[in-house]
């Protein structure tokens, strides 16, 4: 619990009390400015930019099993860059059902988003090719997970199973910084990055004293790609093992730290790719120096998957410290910096993002809570064509809950 997350009778909206559920809806609206929306090294644009959302979470408070509905969509309006302009959303449902001692979870989730051009991973980020316009995906989510206790021992076996689809994309080709022609359709067909992925485990954890535990995670994957092409076909699914060890410690009433290493591989069905390996990770430690103060850094080291053929995958690290504190009960104050670099396997390409911002809130009332932000981010690329920019974005935002 931080500053910026913890309760706040005051100023927390009440919801709507129907029957055993509370419904809680939100509305919000973002307008600023995105020095650089396009975000490629060759055709850097800003715009003005409006972003409105509109969301409603309904959960149960029944005194054993539970049960919660979420669906949210979010419109962004690029007013100089219109074929920016995009429109996602989500929806998912799920519960918990007690059996004895134990608790039977799952969900159902989809989201509908985009992949923008200046993402890590992005198609093409740092080549002489590169995203027109956002890319279009879903993600259909189904995840099954069991808690059972003996004694300090918890294990919760888990399967999840996802299904991805990307659009076909648009594309712009570059030479010295002009335009040379338009990809669009099946010129750069990204279906083919369409791909159903399987992964199933276990979490176990042992409670050597009230909130400190040691903790082990075991996972397999498959990931099958559906629209590979005759010449391709199974060159890139591939099937991999995850284990990770460590704690999930609250050192006192000031400080916790959850700490996991372990080691991630990937092998590929096609001969002419090489197994991908690598030691990965996280660590999160929260600090809360006083009761106005948090701070709370962040590391993480995964293996993601590749956004072309040409390469199997990449090795993805990301830090980040945030700071919160409370000046006045309705005046928030938050400064954060963050990294994060990909690594892509059978090339010596690299994407490194570095980034800083600060950000005020005032919440009014119940009902109402203003807040003015200010982030900046730089990509530099080696080994995909070269180069770097930078974007500076700077918001007012309205939010509005009941």
């Amino acid at each position: 619990m931080t500053v910026l997350t913890r309760a706040r009778p005051d100023y927390d909206p009440l919801g709507i009390r129907e029957g055993a559920f509370m419904i809680r809806p939100t509305e919000d609206e973002q307008a600023g400015y995105n020095s650089n929306v396009v975000g490629g090294l060759f055709d850097a644009k800003g715009s003005s930019e409006l972003e409105s959302s509109a969301g409603v979470t309904v959960n149960s408070d029944f005194s054993r099993n539970n049960i919660g509905i979420s669906a949210g969509v979010t419109n962004d309006t690029y007013f100089d860059l219109p074929r920016f302009n995009q429109t996602s959303y989500n929806a998912s449902i799920g519960g918990g059902l007690s059996l004895g001692r134990d608790t039977l979870n799952g969900s159902i989730s989809y989201l509908n988003a985009y992949e923008n051009p200046y993402d890590i991973g992005a198609f093409g980020q740092g080549t002489q090719t590169q995203l027109n316009t956002p890319l279009n995906f879903s993600d259909t989510d189904f995840r099954v997970s069991y808690d059972t206790t003996f004694g300090r021992f918890t294990i919760t076996p888990n399967v999840d199973y996802q299904l991805i689809r990307f659009a076909s994309g648009d594309f712009e080709t570059y030479n010295d910084g002009f335009i040379t022609s338009n990809l669009s359709g099946g010129a750069l067909d990204q279906r083919l990055r369409d791909r159903n992925v399987l992964q199933g485990g276990f979490i176990g954890r042992y409670e050597f004293s009230p909130g400190r535990d040691v903790v082990v995670v075991v996972n397999g994957n498959y990931d099958h790609y559906s629209n590979n092409p005759p010449s391709n076909i199974g060159a890139v699914d591939n099937t991999g093992a995850t284990a990770l060890a460590g704690i999930d410690y609250q050192v006192n009433g000031l400080i916790t730290v959850r700490a996991l290493v372990g080691y991630q591989e990937r092998f590929y069905n096609g001969n002419q790719y090489a197994s991908q390996g690598a030691p990965i990770g996280e660590a999160d430690i929260t600090w809360n120096p006083t009761g106005l103060t948090t701070l709370r850094l962040a590391y993480s080291r995964t293996i993601e998957d590749a956004t072309t053929d040409s390469v199997t995958g990449y090795t993805y690290d990301r830090f980040s410290g945030i700071v919160d504190h409370e000046l006045y009960r309705n005046i928030l104050l938050q400064g954060n910096v963050h990294v994060e670099k990909a690594d892509y396997q059978g090339s010596n390409s690299t994407q490194t993002n570095y980034g800083a911002g600060a950000g005020a809130t005032y919440l009014m009332n119940r009902n109402v809570q203003l807040s003015l932000s200010y982030d900046f981010t730089e990509q530099d690329s080696t080994g995909l064509g070269g180069g770097s920019f930078g974007r500076h974005e700077i918001f007012l935002h309205v939010k509005f809950g009941i």
